[in-house]
């Protein structure tokens, strides 16, 4: 059946989790309080109540208004994971992994993807000659502006200065140098055919100032295609660099970055609307019949939730949180809903000190350092003393984790990515680009092409989320099953058991219980059982006549059961201390009786017959038969 509401399935889903896992918990705490038998009750007790309290602490969640389905296996993650799989510091590292191995499907998504920003297909063809860029078109959050000498330029830039020729080349620190000299560019795609050359103008040729590229697209061998253009350029460049994405990663989280540089108010607005605009996109969801975002509201997101241009406006609430994050980065401080938005001071010069030192590592290393990264923030000794009242490490560690998605776009839609959408978008005849001057007014313009970047980006992460579940889930499931079959095995011996104990008294084999050797050889006898062939197939078919003498199930022989169960293990099953009654016991007993009334009006059982002999010469045809147990 289809998912009619994502949330309600999440909670089921999370509730279903919950239930195994409190099951496989309480099951093995069992076990272990029984093959303790006859230890003090004072240590049991204890035990029992510290699993309650580990059940109950499964329950508590990050809580805030909306949770995009990354968030929602974030939470799955703290009820699915064991030997520490499910925490922040785990998921962190396996995620940071990620981010190492990430390039190849970046570029696949983006190539992909170009062509829809455009709006052609591969084989659409271009007019050569010069094309003017507006510098602020594909400079979004004024990058360009940051000298790559400086700190904070080691963090956003290309690790490698400009050589060229080289492959990835360094097309951001390029872009960067062309504003500050007067030279031009000449680019060659990964074919080896000149792509275009660039320089920098103050002003296009209507004379209109605000600081331009003019880029003078080459003749190719062949026709001019727009899809060769794109995949020739991309080819040349590293889609995202790896401390960039940690770095805005730490920007999204901290404003660390924002605060190194003293970004204007306008400049921290505008990247604050941009976190709001991938939150929304990153709560979307798909129609299952192909890639098309469902705007219906019907089993995936609310109307309100479209992508028409009222996608990127804001509410009043909006702005006021805008507000509220632009003020705090101004003021130099972090607030976190789980420390109760105490103001947290941000020592935003040692986070990127450390976040320059990435460029010096690679491989395992480098994890280890972007790993570590979030402990300059989370042991900031400022910290010490302003009432908060959890880990600030794994506060920190999973916000980190929330907004991975953010980091690596963040990364991703620099100018050197952006470029060449935005001269082939002008040399296939619009100019619709030149009105942009922010990052909402190039979501608008292209907002079908960056929902399906952001979103398949967060895919990336909400799959590798998945395979961690999926894995911690089988290994429950493996170990419930196990236990489930072990019960089926006791189950059927008593059974058994049960059903040859009735034939016994029907035919008085045992006559005088004080003929040790008789009493001993059925016991053994008895015994022997436990060899019988055919045991894992079913009972055997002469014990099965004796079930007729059975009188059913009793919920208060069951009852009974239970608390021999209970007091084996020492759990109080008289009245409480004050003479009221044990409630506990009490509903337990009733949630029996309940069960076993249901059961009683409700239950079928379905038999299948097999063929029976009617004559020498031919069998009966097979049937299934229905009726009650009791």
């Amino acid at each position: 059946m289809p998912s009619l509401d994502i949330s309600f399935d999440y909670n089921k889903i999370q509730k279903k989790v919950n239930a195994t896992k409190s099951f496989a918990d309480i099951k093995s705490q069992y076990d272990e309080a029984n093959r303790k038998a006859g230890s003090s009750f004072e240590k049991t007790k204890s035990q029992v109540s510290e699993s309650l309290n580990s059940v109950k602490s499964q329950t508590k969640r990050y809580q805030k208004q909306v949770k995009n389905q990354f968030e929602q296996l974030l939470d799955l993650t703290n009820t699915t994971g064991g030997n520490g799989s499910g925490s922040p510091s785990y998921i962190k590292r396996l995620l940071i992994r990620t981010i190492k191995n990430v390039q190849p499907r970046l570029r696949t998504i983006v190539i992909k993807d170009c062509l829809t920003a455009l709006g052609c297909d591969q084989q659409q063809t271009y007019s050569t000659g010069p094309i003017y860029v507006k510098v602020g078109s594909i400079d979004l959050f004024n990058r360009l502006l940051i000298d790559p000498q400086d700190e904070v330029g080691a963090v956003i830039y290309e690790k490698k200065s400009i050589q060229v020729g080289q492959i990835p080349f360094s097309m951001n620190r390029e872009l960067h140098q062309l504003t500050k000299t007067n030279t031009s560019y000449t680019h060659v795609g990964k074919s080896g055919q000149d792509l275009f050359k660039i320089e920098y103008a103050n002003a296009d040729p209507n004379g209109v100032t605000g600081g331009w590229y003019k880029v003078d697209l080459s003749s190719r061998t062949g026709p001019s295609r727009v899809g060769e253009f794109m995949v020739d350029y991309y080819d040349t460049i590293r889609m995202a660099e790896d401390t960039d994405i940690i770095g805005s990663i730490m920007e999204s989280l901290s404003g660390a970055i924002s605060m190194k540089i003293d970004a204007g108010t306008s400049q921290v607005e505008n990247a604050s609307k941009y976190e709001l605009i991938l939150a929304r996109i990153l709560g979307l969801c798909f129609d299952s019949r192909g890639n098309e975002i469902d705007t219906s509201g019907v089993a995936k997101i609310a109307e309100l939730d479209g992508v028409d241009d009222s996608f990127f406006e804001f509410t009043e609430i909006d702005l006021r949180n805008i507000d509220i994050r632009t003020q705090n980065i101004k003021k130099g401080i972090i607030q976190f809903e789980d420390c109760d938005n105490v103001d947290l001071p941000v020592n935003f010069n040692e986070i990127i000190s450390a976040l320059g030192q990435l460029n010096f590592y690679e491989g395992s290393e480098f994890e280890e350092a972007a790993n570590n990264i979030t402990d300059v923030l989370a042991n900031n000794p400022a910290w010490i003393g302003v009432g908060i009242n959890v880990n600030p490490q794994v506060v920190v560690d999973t916000n980190f984790i929330k907004l991975i998605s953010n980091g690596m776009i963040s990364a991703l839609i620099t100018p050197k990515m952006i470029l060449p959408i935005i001269v082939m978008y002008k040399a296939l005849g619009n100019t619709l680009v030149d009105n942009i001057k922010s990052f909402v007014d190039f979501a608008k313009i292209f907002k079908k092409f960056f929902i399906n970047l952001v979103s398949k980006v967060g895919a990336i992460f909400v799959e590798e989320l998945f395979k961690l579940i999926k894995e911690d889930i089988l290994k429950l499931v493996q170990q419930v099953i196990k236990d489930i079959v072990k019960e089926k095995i006791v189950k059927k011996y008593a059974m058994i058991l049960k059903l040859i104990a009735l034939l016994l008294a029907i035919i008085g084999l045992i006559t005088d219980y004080r003929k040790c050797k008789n009493l001993i050889d059925d016991i053994l006898a008895l015994l022997n059982l436990l060899n019988l062939p055919g045991l894992s197939s079913g009972i055997p078919l002469p014990f099965l006549y004796a079930a007729q003498l059975l009188d059913g199930y009793s919920e208060s022989r069951a009852f009974i059961g239970a608390i021999e169960e209970m007091q084996s293990m020492g759990i109080p099953t008289g009245a409480m201390p004050s003479g009221a009654p044990n409630f506990d016991l009490l509903g337990k007993f009733g949630q029996m009786k309940a069960m076993a009334m249901e059961d009683a009006e409700n239950n079928k059982l379905q038999v299948a017959v097999g063929p029976l002999v009617v004559t020498p010469a031919f069998l009966t045809v097979p049937a299934s038969s229905y009726g009650k147990k009791f």
